[in-house]
């Protein structure tokens, strides 16, 4: 088939290519669910006497995937090697895999899950040829249901900025790094959530959403050198020092104290972004770094 499914285990081990007919994987429309939308649900209230019902929250559920498989082999000795290696790299206990689907134009999106079932075995006639072939249905569990596109990234500093699509940055003043540059995710379908990285010298770091009206304002001060990250993802919002480390830097001392405007840390929402940043003080070192992943309903 045109599209390409890798499975990354969580374990850091090897990428297992589940279309790879040399390697005796081939993975089959039937039995494939779930690549091409989340599924959404409702939270709606009704009142006596009033038609029909107020929707109050629309949510995207956990994603459950499921992928078609053929397991093909010459011999029981390479079908029983390539089924081990295909359920090791699946178990769920090492943590979330990534499935990756790439499309013919080479564009790639991913789903961070976890496997929940469908290689146990079926040793009937119409699933299996001991030691020849097995057809199976992965079934997978996404806790948060968004494929991932390719990151996204853009630097701004006194120099020339880096640009990277399709941010466009604008360096306005010799001594304070303010520039505005626009994010257009009108092709995505939920909110991307930046992470930041600001590094000095330079103080009283601001970033805001124009198009939402929301801003975070950092009141601290940045040393030469120094560093710190404000990160908008859920489950891992924060406002951070950054420390040097033997691996690079790593979060050091909340500066949650120092946080004087959104404290929620506004996302890029799903359409045209308009933003600006900005940080006093800055030299030639300075730099203003923001990093995201689109997310999609579907591949």
């Amino acid at each position: 088939m045109a599209e390409r499914l890798v499975w990354t285990p969580a374990d850091g081990s090897p990428p297992l290519d589940l279309s790879d007919e040399s390697a005796g994987f081939v993975w089959q429309a039937e039995g494939t669910r779930g690549l091409r939308s989340v599924v959404y649900s409702f939270t709606s209230q009704s009142y006596a006497g009033i038609d029909g019902d107020e929707v109050q929250a629309v949510r995207a559920e956990a994603n459950h995937p499921s992928i078609g498989m053929l397991v093909r082999a010459r011999n029981v000795d390479e079908f029983r090697a390539r089924t081990r290696a295909l359920v090791h790299a699946l178990r769920p206990k090492a943590g979330p895999g990534t499935l990756t689907v790439t499309t013919e134009d080479g564009r790639a999106r991913r789903l961070v899950c976890f496997y929940e079932g469908g290689a146990e075995g079926d040793e009937s006639d119409e699933t299996t040829m001991p030691g020849r072939w097995w057809k199976l249905i992965l079934r997978l569990y996404a806790p948060m249901p968004w494929w991932l596109g390719d990151p996204q990234r853009v630097e701004l500093g006194l120099g020339a900025p880096t640009t990277f699509f399709p941010i466009f940055p604008l360096v306005l003043s010799p001594s304070t790094i303010q520039g505005q540059f626009t994010v257009d995710l009108s092709d995505t379908d939920a909110p991307a959530y930046p992470v930041w990285t600001i590094t000095g010298p330079g103080s009283s770091i601001e970033l805001t959403n124009q198009t939402t009206g929301r801003s975070i304002l950092v009141d601290t001060a940045l040393g030469p050198g120094e560093s710190m990250r404000i990160d908008t993802r859920p489950g891992a919002r924060s406002v951070r020092r950054l420390v040097d480390s033997p691996e690079g830097p790593v979060p050091g001392e909340l500066l949650t104290g120092a946080l004087q405007g959104d404290p929620a840390l506004w996302p890029l929402i799903a359409g045209v972004n308009r933003v600006t940043a900005a940080l006093a003080g800055a030299t030639a070192d300075s730099r203003i770094t923001g990093e995201f992943e689109p997310r999609y309903a579907g591949v």
